[in-house]
């Protein structure tokens, strides 16, 4: 009889909540004053909701930001849900689409603790990529644990079972027993057989064995972790898999492609003799703006500049070896030019200038080096101790390294007696002869510390270089510049500015 009042107090009450719905939506206040009334003397719980329709979007697409209480990951996940969803049904549906418990789920909306009553409209939820934050507490936190959650499910089955079950007496001396209605006896569905799974370390999330990385935060599959042996994937973890194995593929394939053709682009660079520029830059000498292929870009250090100054750096190096010419406050590159390089920078004839210029270099700063005396050869050799002769291989013409002279025909005494005997009667040697002396006197000229030729200062500061040997000289001390090992070395030489002194007291600057 119990059984009946109630069901009839519930035919009532929604009876009357219907009615108050209509009132309202009438804007009748007397009639829902009275079905008010009705409720309320029913004594029933009644949840009163706005009606969809008033709504002027229904579903959107919510941003959720997931984070864990065990780390600071950050996981973004899109979910799509009606503006006038409870807080407790958007707890609800994570938990059906995720699986994590509506117990350990907090939900902050708007720098507020969202209530599981209200609605996402209530927090501001009311367009398309609105954002909410999502709180995952581990289970120990939340008071709950799989046992507990397993047990409510099973309590949930067998209260409904037992509402289809009537209570019979037993005939023999027995309990009462359970008899479902119809007299069919319903069997419980069988729990499944749990699937294998492996925990996510950092949000706890049950992944499924073949994932690499957690769904919900992308932390990477334990390394100790081993997929069962027998382990058969689900068709949507099939379709997953293949789609990698495809993904992987084309990304293979990709990567094999790019580096075809990157091989190909670097084989068509290494063809030309001088890299031409793809952007726009701006000279790093000159400064004037250079447009695409109007430049060159060096190979051994990636400088950039306009082919003029290059051009000019190139005609104007005075070294074997031309350096890239860039230069700041802070750094000065030091690496060479290509050969090619070069070439393509001048014309014929200024290529074959730079040569001679080089092998005269090349020839100058050699030691017991001797050039053919042969007008206008270019031969030229290093010569041992033990070694008297020289034969050009250009001219073919034997030269004497005692006499520095090609005397045909004569010994070294015979040829040396002829040019004391010449000397004597030829007025341009003896007028240049009296011109260097000259120079020498009154200081407009020296001799090299090193190879003794005759050396003279134009103008400028007081540090010359010598253009046969190189070495670079002090004008007014007429001493090297450096000591014994070279340039660095204060151990001898002028030692200007050693100490902070001058090396003499008319010194302009030979540092």
């Amino acid at each position: 009889m119990a059984s009946l009042d109630a069901s009839s107090n519930i035919t009532e009450a929604e009876d009357a909540a219907r009615l108050l719905s209509e009132a309202i939506n009438s804007r009748d206040k007397e009639e829902a004053s009275k079905c008010l009334d009705r409720l309320l003397d029913l004594k029933l719980p009644v949840c009163v909701k706005i009606s969809p329709e008033v709504y002027s979007q229904d579903t959107i697409r919510l941003r959720v930001g997931v984070a864990d209480i065990m780390s600071d990951a950050y996981s973004p996940i899109t979910i799509m849900v009606p503006v006038y969803m409870t807080i407790s049904e958007l707890k609800e549906k994570i938990n059906q689409d995720y699986g994590f418990h509506p117990a350990v789920q907090r939900w902050v909306i708007g720098k507020r603790l969202a209530q599981e009553k209200e609605t996402l409209f209530y927090y501001g939820i009311r367009k398309h990529d609105d954002s909410a934050f999502l709180f995952i507490l581990t289970a120990r936190a939340a008071h709950l644990s799989r046992e507990q959650e397993r047990k409510e499910k099973e309590d949930k089955r067998m209260d409904g079972i037992i509402e289809n079950m009537d209570v019979i007496e037993c005939p023999a001396p027995c309990s009462p027993v359970l008899v479902a209605r119809g007299n069919d006896l319903p069997h419980p569905p069988l729990s499944p057989k749990p699937q294998p799974r492996w925990s996510c370390p950092e949000c706890t999330f049950l992944n499924k064995p073949t994932r690499p990385g957690c769904e919900m935060c992308s932390t990477a599959r334990p390394e100790n972790y081993k997929v069962p042996d027998l382990y058969q994937p689900d068709e949507e973890e099939s379709r997953r898999l293949q789609q990698e194995e495809l993904a992987s593929m084309q990304y293979q394939q990709t990567l094999l492609e790019e580096q075809k053709r990157n091989f190909q682009e670097l084989l068509e660079t290494d063809s030309h003799s001088l890299v031409e520029n793809v952007d726009e830059l701006d000279c790093a000498i000159c400064f004037c703006t250079v447009m695409p292929g109007e430049g060159a870009v060096l190979r051994e250090c990636l400088h950039s500049f306009c082919r003029e100054c290059l051009k000019g750096t190139v005609l104007n190096c005075t070294d074997a070896e031309v350096s890239c010419p860039f230069v700041d406050q802070e750094y000065s590159c030091d690496y060479k030019l290509q050969d090619r390089e070069i070439k393509s920078l001048l014309s014929q004839d200024e290529y074959h200038k730079f040569l001679e210029l080089r092998l005269s270099i090349a020839e100058s700063c050699a030691e017991n080096s001797y050039h053919c005396k042969t007008a206008d050869c270019p031969g030229w050799c290093i010569f041992e101790d033990d070694v008297n002769e020289f034969t050009c291989n250009n001219c073919n013409e034997t030269n004497c390294l005692l006499c520095k002279a090609i005397h045909k025909g004569m010994n070294c005494k015979e040829y040396q007696d002829d040019l004391h005997v010449r000397a004597q009667n030829d007025a341009a040697a003896r007028q240049t002869t009296e011109m260097l002396e000259q120079l020498l006197k009154n200081g407009e000229a020296m001799e090299c510390p090193k190879c003794k030729v005759i050396v003279q200062k134009k103008d400028g500061c007081d540090w010359i270089c010598c253009m046969m040997c190189k070495t670079e000289i002090c004008w007014v001390t007429k001493q090297a510049r450096w000591g014994p090992k070279g340039a660095g070395d204060t151990s001898g030489g002028c030692r200007c500015r050693v100490n902070g002194v001058l090396c003499h007291p008319q010194c302009q600057n030979c540092h």
